[in-house]
């Protein structure tokens, strides 16, 4: 399995309904991307780091999974247009890692 990490800081002042459409929108990419086995997103706590924060997980069983949904077009026009209107872009972190299937 592999799991893709992603962190990124929404510029000040979006209100909170932009702030809940972009969670939505995010957990969409679960029904619009194939090869995805798991998704969970949500706002940072901000117990350590930012509170301002929107954080991802995304679990593929292959590494063919993660390079569709790397290119895949919601994914790519989500970045384009979301990353440059809400967030602050500067601010991505993206990581993943493999782990054993369960």
């Amino acid at each position: 399995m592999i799991r893709h990490i992603f962190i990124g800081t929404l510029k000040k002042g979006i209100p909170d309904e932009i702030r809940q459409k972009e969670v939505a929108d995010m957990k969409a990419m679960k029904e619009k991307i194939p090869g995805i086995v798991a998704l969970e997103v949500g706002f940072s706590t901000g117990w350590v780091g930012q509170e301002n924060q929107i954080v991802m997980t995304v679990d593929f069983a292959t590494k063919t999974d993660f390079d569709v949904y790397m290119t895949h077009p919601y994914h790519m026009e989500y970045i384009d247009k979301t990353g440059t209107e809400y967030f602050e872009r500067s601010s991505f972190v993206a990581a993943q890692f493999e782990f054993p299937a369960e």
